[in-house]
């Protein structure tokens, strides 16, 4: 897995590269502080799976560079990174295609999770970000018992029949409660299901 990080604060950047190494053994880190020198490094590369690049950048901003990015490795999913909340901004970066926004301020448990989201296909932007003045307040999300526990195990990557097992109960009833999960969570899928569960404090981290 190949990342390109763009940001031109080194601290930041060394920081990052550690919470990217949770993805995988095999993730391969290039990086500058410029988007002129991120296009020198796309020409010499084979491209890359990701791209991370810091919306407040010198010269040329992220949000000025996204095109030119777009026609050097059309194939990249783009993630912008920022320490604002610029809603404006936020809504014209997901229009031109952007499939993350990820502030500065999160921690690394959801920065990965919301990369491993964003590379299924996914996209991620913070609950609180695009919420307008007058929408209704985040609503609580209320699970039974054993519909945590079913979470908690989806969580740690349990497949159904090993669900069914610890708990003792029918493997149907397991994809019951899955699905009801779901529906309450207003996911399709596990690994938003455990992402969401994380970001709600659903569940602990692992």
């Amino acid at each position: 897995m190949r990342v390109l990080l763009v940001d031109d604060h080194a601290l930041f950047r060394d920081g990052l590269k550690l919470v990217l190494k949770q993805l995988g053994e095999e993730v391969e880190i290039s990086e500058c502080g410029t988007c002129e020198e991120a296009y020198e490094i796309i020409k010499e590369s084979e491209g890359f799976n990701l791209i991370l690049l810091d919306v407040d950048l010198p010269v040329i901003s992220g949000i000025e560079g996204l095109q030119e990015f777009r026609k050097l490795d059309p194939s990249a999913p783009i993630v912008f990174l920022s320490g604002a909340d610029d809603q404006k901004l936020i809504r014209k970066a997901l229009e031109l295609g952007v499939m993350g926004y990820i502030p500065k301020t999160l921690n690394s448990e959801i920065i990965v999770q919301a990369l491993r989201l964003i590379m299924k296909g996914g996209r991620y932007v913070p609950d609180n970000i695009l919420l307008q003045a007058d929408e209704p307040a985040h609503q609580e999300i209320i699970l039974t018992m054993r519909q945590k526990e079913i979470l908690n195990l989806i969580s740690q990557g349990k497949a159904n029949k090993e669900i069914a097992n610890i708990l003792g109960i029918a493997d149907n009833t397991v994809r019951v409660h899955i699905s009801a999960i779901f529906q309450i969570l207003k996911v399709n899928n596990r690994t938003e299901a455990a992402f969401a569960a994380l970001q709600e404090g659903l569940v602990s981290p692992y």
